[in-house]
């Protein structure tokens, strides 16, 4: 065999071991609160309702293991925590786009608190912060989100 056949003998070998066997990328997940809303509101309970979206760009489904967060309203001091609230084992098919309603139910002091304070200003900015834990067999990848909605309350007559 002379070089040149020789190079152009590996030059296809090497073509073929690695231009071949290359598998497009993963891509990470996308998970967004597309909605806060407060419902059943009474002075000794509040239902926080969270929509949340999980976008799965990858030609295989995924598994989010954990989806976790905490809810807070805004006042003058700061934040103040409501309540927890999460969903586990979240199956979003592959190239898809999967939407979760997950209430939380905060109960007496702080619901009065939260109620009393969004019915002095007519408004509550909920805050709603998290991650989601999606299951990659090998490994598991951890995606924070927040969101912040402000919620106009009518005035009570």
């Amino acid at each position: 065999m002379k070089w040149p056949a020789f190079g152009v003998f590996f030059l296809c070998i090497a073509c073929a071991l690695f231009c071949g066997c290359s598998a497009p990328a993963l891509r990470e997940p996308t998970v967004t609160v597309t909605d806060l809303s407060m419902e059943d509101i009474s002075l000794s309970s509040v239902t926080v309702l969270a929509r949340v979206q999980v976008e799965n760009p990858n030609p295989v489904g995924i598994t989010i293991a954990n989806l976790s967060f905490d809810v807070f309203y805004l006042t003058a001091e700061g934040e103040q925590y409501l309540g927890h609230g999460g969903r586990e084992n979240l199956v979003i098919p592959k190239d898809s786009t999967t939407s979760f309603d997950i209430p939380v139910k905060i109960g007496s002091l702080q619901a009065l608190q939260a109620v009393g304070s969004a019915l002095e200003n007519h408004t509550i900015t909920l805050v709603m912060r998290g991650t989601a834990a999606v299951d990659l067999k090998i490994t598991t990848v951890k995606i924070p989100f927040e969101r912040r909605k402000v919620i106009s309350v009518p005035a009570l007559s």
